[in-house]
């Protein structure tokens, strides 16, 4: 038989069976429908709240964290090496270490302010000063891809600036350091995204204050604070001559610290060298390592820990171990759904074929091969599996568009709040249809396979 009188006897026997059709569509509809949902959901938290949260082609290098209280040999080996030869540091060695490494991309060194900074600001924010103390830490800004604005990323502290003893004293943008009587830009500031959703999903609406949107966003760059280094607003704690530095926030970045503020890395060095000593000024407090795309982080763990350093724990694994346990319940709940849909095709297709063993015969008698009974009764089931596959994903998508809707209405911002939870891609839906048909051509291939065998005689004379 020729492709098109397989399309025509296909549609007829469709339309003969049309009941026993829409059935087995409806229990295999029911099976997607359910798997969708599950793996759209799945995939949505990791890609739009998860991967958010927690960079997954990124890791954080510390210090070893080994103390007396450390169970195990290891432990208590490693908290004798830190109390006899000192704790393993950070340095230049084990950045070249890691840079050499065959899956790493970038190592960029991460150091924390070692002493205590206030600062007050953000009047164009909340229409008042806020005074705290300030955590800051520096990268490198070799790190940071972001375009920012009104300054660059960098260090601008050595450059060669006027001599002033006020701030009208300094070209427009610069402050006058009345420590060392000389113009100088502000200190460009990061903050991260992290710190922009806890503002708005708990701050602001708990003090009434606008939220930062992506064009507020845009709006703050060029909101100036002032910094004083050495001195404490939360301690008496008092570190060297206080200084003030004016800061400026040029952009919103992840490489920055998740709460806190992140300066290039030179100013941090130089201050913690002034306030803290040389020791604090050379001795990393992290690596940022940047794994290649494509591939796993699981070799450059691996160089860490056999090089002594641990990997900061952020929770990015157990959140994802949660989801991937509870998508795999309900994934197990929709295979079991399928595999009753199949088992329900399977006994659709014998007792269709009982029924047509009469009018299979006559097909063999005219000329019909083994092959073209085969086949007919094979796209019979894809037909069927493509159907319902179709029926399950709009239906699952349906059911994601409602839950995104009454989340938008009925839930308060949080932090990350994403705006869907799913993330239906092409490949997806594709692979849902497809996995669709094949089960239904699995549970129609046993009866299929048997009814091609019959010969013309015993397919006619059968009653």
């Amino acid at each position: 038989m020729t492709f098109r009188q397989t399309g025509y006897l296909l549609v007829q026997s469709l339309l003969r069976t049309l009941r026993a059709f829409v059935l087995s569509v409806f229990g295999i509809a029911v099976g997607v429908s359910v798997l969708a949902f599950f793996l759209a959901m799945s995939l949505g938290m990791q890609k739009r709240v998860l991967h958010r949260i927690f960079p997954t082609d990124r890791i954080e290098v510390i210090p070893p964290k080994a103390s007396v209280q450390d169970t195990g040999a290891l432990g208590a080996l490693g908290a004798i090496s830190a109390l006899v030869g000192g704790q393993k540091t950070l340095s230049k060695d084990v950045i070249e270490t890691l840079r050499a490494h065959k899956d790493v991309e970038a190592v960029f060194p991460r150091l924390r302010v070692a002493f205590p900074v206030r600062g007050w600001g953000g009047e164009r924010l909340v229409g008042r000063p806020i005074y705290t103390d300030l955590p800051i830490d520096g990268i490198d800004p070799a790190a940071v891809s972001e375009k920012t604005t009104p300054w660059e990323f960098k260090d601008y502290e050595n450059a060669k600036n006027p001599f002033c003893t006020e701030d009208k004293n300094c070209p427009q943008g610069f402050f006058c350091s009345w420590d060392k009587n000389q113009c100088e830009p502000p200190v460009p500031v990061l903050i991260s995204p992290t710190l922009l959703e806890f503002y708005n999903g708990s701050f602001a609406r708990m003090y009434g204050l606008p939220r930062i949107t992506g064009f507020l966003v845009n709006q703050l760059r060029g909101l100036l604070a002032t910094a004083e280094l050495g001195r404490s607003f939360v301690s008496r704690r008092e570190a060297g001559r206080a200084r003030q530095r004016k800061l400026v926030l040029v952009g919103v970045s992840d490489r920055a610290q998740t709460f806190g503020l992140t300066v290039p890395l030179a100013y941090v060095q130089r201050w913690n060298a002034e306030y803290a000593g040389e020791k604090a000024a050379t001795e990393f407090s992290s690596l940022t390592v940047q794994v290649k795309p494509g591939r796993s982080a699981t070799g450059v763990v691996e160089t860490v820990r056999k090089l002594g350093f641990a990997i900061e724990d952020n929770g990015a694994e157990q959140a994802g171990l949660a989801v991937l346990l509870i998508t795999a319940l309900f994934v197990l709940t929709a295979l079991s759904t399928l595999a009753v849909a199949t088992l329900n095709v399977a006994h659709t297709f014998f007792r269709a074929i009982a029924e047509r063993r009469h009018e299979l015969g006559v097909m063999r008698a005219v000329g019909a091969s083994r092959w073209d009974v085969l086949r007919l009764l094979l796209a019979e089931s894809a037909v069927m599996g493509f159907v319902g596959g179709v029926i399950g994903v709009l239906v699952a998508r349906l059911v994601a568009l409602g839950i995104d809707r009454m989340s938008r209405s009925a839930l308060p911002d949080f932090p990350f709040k994403p705006d869907s939870y799913f993330w239906f891609s092409g490949e997806l839906v594709v692979g849902l249809v497809g996995f669709s048909m094949l089960l239904c051509v699995l549970g129609a291939a046993w009866p299929a396979r048997n009814a091609a065998r019959l010969s013309p005689a015993e397919a006619l004379t059968a009653r």
